[in-house]
């Protein structure tokens, strides 16, 4: 295997275990957190909030940025076999859930970290969707990437 090879599928294995750490992480998020928020006790929701903001804050932040970087990386480099069509997926996938995490998520955690609100936890779940969607899909692109590299 020459260096070229291994830095190759270095940067895919790194690429496609940070996606699917993330997408992982959303799907609970999706399916557990958010809908478990609605039974939660509101005496302490603040305090449960502004908890599971910090903690998923750092849970996620450092995959997250090594998508980023890695995403920006096969932009301009490629191992051997991947298109540029991939990784332009791979690119627009990692910046649909930046955006709609800068959009409407954090603005949405905004207002719930001032009290529990129904109707803006059940916009935060509702378009969370997108996110889910769009990490799930990202870890698509990045087992195919794996693959034809």
């Amino acid at each position: 295997m020459s260096a070229n090879d291994l830095a190759g599928t270095l940067l895919l294995g790194a690429h496609t275990a940070a996606v699917w750490f993330c997408t992982g992480l959303v799907w609970i998020i999706q399916l557990l957190v958010y809908p478990g928020f609605a039974a939660m006790e509101r005496s302490g929701w603040v305090a449960l909030h502004q908890r599971h903001t910090r903690l998923m804050g750092q849970i996620i932040g450092g995959p997250w940025l090594v998508q980023g970087l890695t995403c920006a990386v096969l932009l301009v480099w490629r191992p051997p076999g991947v298109p540029l069509v991939a990784a332009l997926a791979a690119g627009v996938c990692g910046a649909a859930t930046v955006a709609v995490t800068l959009a409407i998520s954090m603005p949405c955690h905004e207002r719930l970290a001032r009290g529990y609100d129904p109707d803006v936890l059940a916009r935060l779940t509702r378009t969370n969707w997108w996110r889910t969607a769009a990490w799930t899909l990202g870890g698509v692109v990045a087992l195919v990437m794996l693959v034809l590299a």
